[in-house]
């Protein structure tokens, strides 16, 4: 009695998840780089995706649909965007409602922070 259990608990940890269909979902660029005269940069976003099987798919930006494709196995979108803070894209089964991937552009600053943390203690008996 023990065996078959024991045998089916071992499959269950060795079967494949089926949430995690995409394989690779990439976007470039993925660094924003922001100046002291603006707060934004203005990009143009590719994204690239292959899936492990056939499947329709959407594109969100947070809650908002950007791009959705009937069938597919791989795909490319190309998405012009103005980034201020770090911007989450997702892949989603519009069926199930299940993320398959996220990606995200992050935002750098390209001025120099003015003040520095003192590495000393500011008393030294020396």
């Amino acid at each position: 009695m023990k065996y078959p259990i024991l045998i089916v608990f071992i499959g269950s940890l060795f079967s494949g998840n089926s949430n995690a269909q995409a394989t690779i979902f990439s976007i470039s660029p993925k660094v924003c780089v922001v100046s002291e005269q603006q707060d934004f940069c203005d990009l143009d976003l590719q994204f690239n995706w292959q899936l492990n099987t056939t499947s329709d798919v959407c594109l969100y930006k947070k809650k908002e649909q950007l791009y959705c494709g009937q069938q597919q196995s791989s795909g490319q979108f190309n998405y012009k965007a103005r980034v201020q803070v770090e911007t989450i894209y997702s892949l989603i089964n519009p069926h199930t409602g299940g993320v398959l991937a996220k990606t995200k552009i992050e935002v750098q600053s390209a001025h120099a922070k003015k003040n520095r943390r003192r590495l000393r203690s500011p008393w030294s008996f020396f």
